[in-house]
C-alpha cells in the first residue's frame, strides 16, 4: 500500500510546513500520555488520537525506511484500535517515530490554565463564541505540569491556529488528494457501509484496512469497522 498523491518526500515536506507552526516542548518522558491507565481506558480515551490519514501514510512511509523488516512487520500487523499503550512506545519511554509524530503529540498538554484563560479574554468579541468553548474544552482536558513550552515565540500563532481549526482544515485537505489504498480496499470499505476513506483514525484503525492482509480485509474488515468507536469519516 502506498499514497499516490502527493509522493511520499511532498506528503511529509507539506506535514513539516504546518507541524514547523507548532512549538517545541519538553516534559518528563514519563511515557503517561501514551499508555492508559483502567479508568482512561473505561472512560474512552485513546492513545495516539486523533491521527489524520496523511498523518498515517507519513509515518508509514517513515517505518518502511527507518525499521528493521520484523519490526515493520509487527507494527504492520497491529490492529488493535485502542490499545492500551502506543504501539511505538518504545525503551525508557522514548518514541520511537519522533521525528515523525503526529500532530496530537505535538500539542498535546502544551497549554496551561493560565495561557487558556489568557487567550480566551484575547479573543472574546474577536472570534466566534463557539470557537473559545471548543478550544477551552479541549486544551483543558489536556493539562500537564510535566510540560514545558521551548519555543515561545511560537505560541501566539499556535494559540490562534487552535482556535481556528487552521492545522484541521490543512489536513483535511491533504486528505482530499490522498489514495491511502488500492481501489479493492476501497471497495470493502464501502461495503462496510462507508464512501469515503477515514479522515481520522488510530494506527491500528488504519492497519486493518490498508496494511492488513486482503484475505483478512474481505473476510474481516466489515465486522471489524461495525465495532469502531473511533473512525472519524469526512
Amino acid at each position: 500500500m502506498e499514497a499516490k498523491l502527493p509522493p511520499a518526500e511532498d506528503l511529509s515536506s507539506q506535514l513539516q510546513i504546518l507541524y514547523d507552526q507548532v512549538h517545541s516542548t519538553c516534559c518528563a518522558s514519563s511515557g503517561e500520555c501514551c499508555a492508559l491507565s483502567d479508568t482512561e481506558f473505561d472512560q474512552g480515551y485513546a492513545t495516539m488520537f486523533p491521527l489524520y490519514s496523511a498523518e498515517y501514510l507519513n509515518i508509514a512511509a517513515y517505518v518502511r525506511e527507518q525499521f528493521p523488516v520484523q519490526r515493520q512487520r509487527e507494527l504492520f500487523a497491529f490492529t488493535e484500535e485502542r490499545p492500551r499503550r502506543c504501539p511505538f512506545l518504545g525503551e525508557n519511554h522514548a518514541c520511537t517515530i519522533y521525528p515523525v509524530r503526529p500532530l496530537i503529540c505535538r500539542t498535546y498538554a502544551v497549554m496551561d490554565r493560565q495561557r487558556i484563560d489568557q487567550a480566551l479574554e484575547q479573543y472574546r468579541d474577536v472570534l466566534p463564541e463557539t470557537w473559545l468553548k471548543g478550544f477551552a474544552r479541549r486544551e483543558g482536558s489536556m493539562l500537564c505540569p510535566r510540560v514545558r513550552v521551548t519555543q515561545p515565540e511560537k505560541l501566539e500563532r499556535h494559540i490562534y491556529n487552535l482556535i481556528t481549526s487552521v492545522y484541521e482544515r490543512a489536513l483535511r485537505q491533504l486528505h482530499s488528494t490522498l489514495e491511502l489504498a488500492d481501489g479493492e480496499r476501497r471497495q470493502v470499505l464501502r461495503a462496510a457501509g462507508h464512501r469515503e476513506w477515514p479522515l481520522n483514525w488510530t494506527w491500528g484503525g488504519f492497519n486493518a484496512l490498508c496494511a492488513a492482509p486482503m484475505a483478512w480485509v474481505q473476510g474481516h474488515f466489515k465486522g471489524y469497522a461495525k465495532k469502531a468507536e473511533l473512525m472519524d469519516i469526512v
